[in-house]
């Protein structure tokens, strides 16, 4: 039985430092995907808080990596109980003060200025389930100070319009170009067409076809 346990605890150890966001933040946030993945820790480190009692030390160990203190305490405030000089969260319909239920999918967008990383979502309004909600948004407000980002505010629906106009202005940007290099690849399609038919016109009516209404009608 002795044995069986090392190897477990071996087990445990090899998965800690092959997937370090388990046991510690990722704070070089240097891109999307980095940002996506800090946000999923530190929904873990809040969720874990429900599993069993701890001192208020120890929850604050679990959630400093992650939280600003004044987010911390906002988080604590609302959703801590004590039970003889022990505190743990209890589960809930209408979490507050949580990372949000992002899908983590191309919906879920990230917005830099300066020091600061706005990450949220749209959710369209629901009537499903046992909670319904209106069209809303909902995000997280990363900070950096002195080199470490730390999640600083929770945002439902006061995310600045600016923020959302710039995603959507981005989103808008990357749709043009990727229809320019369509054109472009059309362009360049119609050129080589043109020029084989000046070439060689005969082969060239045998592999692509003949002309219909002045475009070539592909076999």
């Amino acid at each position: 039985m002795k044995r069986f346990y090392q190897k477990i605890l071996l087990i445990v150890a090899a998965l800690a430092f092959s997937y370090p966001t388990l046991t510690r933040a990722e704070n070089n946030l240097s891109d999307h995907e980095k940002v996506i993945a800090f946000s999923q820790s530190a929904f873990q480190a809040q969720f874990s808080l429900s599993e069993k009692f701890r001192t208020i030390e120890e929850i604050d160990k679990i959630l400093s990596p992650y939280f600003t203190t004044s987010a911390k305490k906002l988080f604590l405030e609302e959703n801590l109980i004590s039970e003889n000089g022990q505190f743990i969260t209890c589960g809930t319909d209408f979490p507050i003060y949580y990372i949000p239920f992002f899908t983590y999918s191309d919906e879920t967008k990230s917005v830099w200025q300066q020091n600061k990383i706005y990450l949220f979502e749209y959710f369209p309004k629901t009537d499903e389930g046992p909670v319904s909600y209106e069209s809303h948004y909902e995000g997280v407000l990363l900070s950096n100070e002195e080199g470490t980002w730390k999640i600083a505010e929770f945002l439902y629906d006061n995310i600045p319009s600016e923020i959302v106009n710039q995603n959507e202005k981005e989103q808008d940007s990357s749709a043009l170009a990727i229809n320019n290099e369509n054109m472009y690849r059309e362009k360049i399609v119609q050129s080589s067409l043109t020029i084989g038919l000046c070439m060689s016109p005969l082969q060239t009516l045998i592999k692509y076809g003949f002309c219909t209404s002045g475009k070539i009608k592909y076999q």
